[in-house]
């Protein structure tokens, strides 16, 4: 059927939007856009921040568990004595012998950190652990500081660093420090990148995660600028770094006993 339309009226078709209005809209939305994105990314950060301390905190769960199941003996850094019983994801490592009591290797991995692919030194799926166990943890006698070997040796746990973010490449022996005679300075560092004790990182805030022998775990932030650029290979000789620096001071505190 053919609409009849009276004499004077007028069929007209809907108005679109025109290509001025469109415009408006899109600039509207960028702008939006571009002030909610650093508040995104915030908030992204703050929440991988969260997880990698939720992760340091099932091993260390894991790392005081060893303990009670090894006659109050304290999970080396690094071992080189082969274990049936060890699964061995990260040979060498630490993680091979606490990964029973975690049973999911993504919780040696922090979604900050930057993943390698296969190299010596590397676990089974070709990645690093994100986290160092400190040498002074059932380690190796290093720059005169006798490490702790059993648990109730430990003097003042909730001041005794056990776990920390590093460099995944890097050894997960962590030990940053290099004594010259009385004087504490940076430890310089090394090649190949798998041996080297070094592996600061600032991947959180210009800052890391750490984990202490009473099982508690906190945020902490490089405070001398000299330490962030050091960690970035900005400064060629980390004795430069070491000058009443506060981070250092600190680290030595909560390694080195502080010696």
């Amino acid at each position: 059927m053919v609409q009849q339309h009276s004499a004077g009226s007028v069929c007209r078709r809907p108005r679109g939007f025109t290509l001025t209005e469109l415009l408006v809209v899109m600039s509207i939305i960028c702008l939006m856009m571009s002030l909610l994105l650093p508040s995104l990314t915030h908030a992204q950060k703050q929440g991988e921040q969260i997880h990698c301390l939720a992760n340091q905190h099932q091993l260390i769960l894991a790392w005081l568990q060893y303990a009670i199941d090894h006659d109050d003996k304290l999970c080396p850094p690094e071992h080189h004595m082969i274990d049936p019983n060890e699964i061995a994801y990260f040979p060498g490592s630490y993680a091979s012998r606490l990964l029973r009591y975690v049973r999911m290797e993504e919780v040696f991995l922090c979604k900050s950190a930057g993943q390698t692919g296969p190299s010596q030194g590397a676990g089974l799926f070709g990645q690093h652990t994100s986290y160092g166990l400190s040498n002074a943890m059932g380690g190796e006698l290093r720059d005169g500081v006798e490490p702790f070997v059993a648990l109730h040796m430990v003097s003042r746990p909730s001041e005794r660093m056990v776990l920390v973010d590093k460099e995944p490449e890097c050894s997960d022996c962590f030990w940053p420090l290099l004594r010259n005679g009385k004087q504490w300075t940076w430890r310089p560092w090394s090649w190949p990148a798998f041996a080297s004790l070094q592996g600061m990182t600032g991947r959180h805030n210009n800052g890391c995660n750490m984990s202490f022998a009473d099982g508690h775990g906190e945020s902490t932030t490089w405070k001398d600028p000299r330490t962030r650029k050091l960690i970035k290979g900005l400064i060629a000789d980390p004795n430069d770094a070491a000058l009443d620096n506060v981070d250092l001071e600190y680290l030595v505190t909560i390694l080195a006993h502080g010696s």
